[in-house]
């Protein structure tokens, strides 16, 4: 379906726009089926993004601040969800050798084997979800989005020009 028809629009907006309304649009169909996924293993995106970066980590462990600066999607409240995947035993904090007011977090043995169980079903979802592309067009489009967002990221100050031009 067509940006136009989706979205129900009499015309089409700027270029610019249709962008970036095709990224919203394709992250929410992404998100859609991730969902489905991991709820049937009884996780959120979030909780499987913690379990993620935890299991690559160091074997010592991240400390929340890096969970948190490693998340994907960083609107979650990343100690509540160590507590909740901490008290399904699939995370565990440990106290850092180095300085005892910090705590690590490490995957739990129930952690790993859930993660291994996923492993497939996570690649067989992205193999799914990019079929229409072939592997070059896949890599050129992910260099295309690193692209676009490493220049989003170098726009910070830009919602404040932006709200000043309007006032």
């Amino acid at each position: 379906m067509s940006l136009q028809e989706e979205l129900q629009m009499s015309t089409l907006p700027a270029p610019g726009i249709q962008v970036m309304l095709q990224l919203m649009l394709t992250r929410e169909a992404v998100v859609r089926v991730q969902e489905r996924l991991f709820e049937a293993h009884g996780l959120t995106i979030q909780q499987y993004n913690v379990l993620r970066i935890v299991r690559g980590g160091p074997t010592k462990g991240h400390p929340i601040y890096e969970i948190e600066r490693r998340m994907i999607y960083r609107f979650a409240n990343v100690t509540r969800l160590v507590d909740r995947l901490e008290a399904q035993g699939l995370l565990k904090r440990v106290a850092d050798a180095k300085d005892r007011r910090v705590s690590r977090v490490v995957i739990s043995p129930k952690g790993k084997r859930l993660m291994e169980r996923l492993d497939e079903p996570v690649q067989a979802m992205a193999t799914q979800l990019t079929s229409c592309c072939d592997e070059q067009e896949c890599l050129a489009m992910s260099n295309w989005l690193e692209r676009l967002r490493e220049h989003c990221q170098r726009q910070e100050g830009l919602h404040e020009a932006l709200a000043g031009a309007i006032n």
